[in-house]
C-alpha cells in the first residue's frame, strides 16, 4: 500500500529525475535551505525520500553525520547513488511506512518532507503525517524543510478551452544532466535505464490534459472575480495546525462575472525562503453570476473529488 508519506511521482527513478529536472527553482531553494540548516552535527530525516534519495544524499554531502531516508518503494538505486557519491556510510535507507518508523530512529535535528501533491484536498493527509513526525521525532531546535505550508484561494470566471497534448521534449540524458547540475550530486549509475521503463514515463507525461487542467493553463481566458483569501497555514513548529481545514471560506466579490472556478495557491516555505509556489484549479457548483459586494462561500468540509459547493450571499441575504 502507498502511504500518504510517499511522494508517488518520485516512486519511479525516471519520474523522480523528471521532477528534479523540471523544477530548477525548487532544487536551488532546497539547496539554500538545507545548507543553512544542516552541518556536521546534524541528524537528518528525509521523509518520503523517493527512489533516488536525492535530498538524503545532498544532506550527507552537506556534512550531516547521520541521515535516515525512508520510503515504501524500492531503494536500490538510492543506495547505489549514495555509494557513487561517497556518502553511503552516513545514510540509512529504510523501506517502510513513515507511520511505522521506530521511535528509537530519532530524534532529528532536521526533518525534510517534500511529499506534497501541491493540491490542498490531497495534501491534508500528508500534512497530518508530517505533524505526526514532528510530534514523535522533533526536539525544540528541530528545523523542518519546508516548515510552513500555506494555501490561498481566489474565484475566477473561466472560459472553455480545448484540451491539448503535451509530450516529453528532453531526452533522458539531458534530464539526468540537468538534475545533476541542480543537485550537485553525480548520477552516472542511473543513466542506462531500460527503454521500456523510459517509454512508460513518456506515455504518462504525454496524456492529454483534463478539461479542468486546460482551463487552468489558459490564464489569458480567466477573469479574476474575488479577493484572494488565506485558507490555511500549517506550521510544523505547531503540529496541531495540520489537524484540519476550515469547514468554509468566504471570498469577497470584486468584479462582475460568472464564478465557475477557484484557483488555489500552495506555498512551501522555510522561514522567509519560498521553496515552491504552485497553483491548482477546482470548479465550483453551481456556477453563479456575481456582482461586487457579494460573498462567495465555499464549502470545504466535504469531498473535493468533484466541484466545490458554492453559495452566494447578496447583501447578507443568501
Amino acid at each position: 500500500m502507498t502511504h500518504p508519506g510517499v511522494l508517488s511521482a518520485g516512486a519511479s527513478p525516471l519520474g523522480h529525475i523528471l521532477l528534479l529536472a523540471g523544477a530548477p527553482e525548487r532544487i536551488l531553494a532546497l539547496r539554500l535551505a538545507m545548507s543553512s540548516a544542516i552541518g556536521p552535527p546534524s541528524v537528518v530525516l528525509d521523509a518520503g525520500c523517493g527512489s533516488l534519495g536525492v535530498l538524503a544524499i545532498m544532506a550527507a554531502r552537506l556534512g550531516a553525520r547521520r541521515v535516515v531516508a525512508v520510503d515504501t518503494g524500492r531503494l536500490d538505486d538510492a543506495r547505489a547513488l549514495a555509494e557513487e557519491n561517497g556518502v553511503a556510510d552516513r545514510i540509512e535507507f529504510l523501506q517502510c511506512d513513515l507511520a511505522d518508523l521506530p521511535a528509537a530512529t530519532g530524534p532529528f535535528d532536521v526533518i525534510l518532507g517534500m511529499i506534497y501533491h501541491n493540491e490542498p484536498r490531497r495534501d491534508l493527509a500528508r500534512q497530518q503525517l508530517m505533524a505526526g513526525l514532528a510530534t514523535r521525532f522533533a526536539h525544540p531546535g528541530t528545523a523542518f524543510i519546508p516548515g510552513t505550508v500555506r494555501y490561498t484561494v481566489a474565484g475566477y470566471d473561466s472560459a472553455d478551452r480545448e484540451t491539448t497534448e503535451q509530450t516529453l521534449q528532453d531526452r533522458w540524458d539531458n534530464a539526468v544532466a540537468g538534475a545533476e547540475a541542480l543537485t550537485g550530486i553525480t548520477m552516472a549509475g542511473i543513466r542506462p535505464f531500460p527503454n521500456a521503463d523510459y517509454s512508460s514515463v513518456v506515455e504518462q507525461l504525454a496524456q492529454p490534459l483534463s478539461p479542468r487542467a486546460a482551463r487552468f493553463l489558459a490564464a489569458d481566458t480567466r477573469t479574476l472575480l474575488t479577493s484572494r483569501q488565506l485558507f490555511a497555514e500549517i506550521s510544523y513548529a505547531a503540529p496541531e495546525t495540520a489537524s484540519a481545514y476550515p469547514p468554509a471560506l468566504g471570498l469577497t466579490v470584486t468584479a462582475p462575472g460568472r464564478l465557475d472556478t477557484t484557483v488555489w495557491r500552495q506555498e512551501l516555505k522555510f522561514g522567509d525562503l519560498l521553496i515552491r509556489r504552485t497553483h491548482t484549479a477546482h470548479p465550483v457548483t453551481p456556477p453563479c453570476d456575481v456582482l461586487p459586494g457579494d460573498t462567495a462561500i465555499l464549502a470545504t468540509d466535504g469531498d473535493w473529488s468533484g466541484a466545490i459547493p458554492l453559495t452566494i450571499r447578496h447583501d447578507d441575504r443568501i
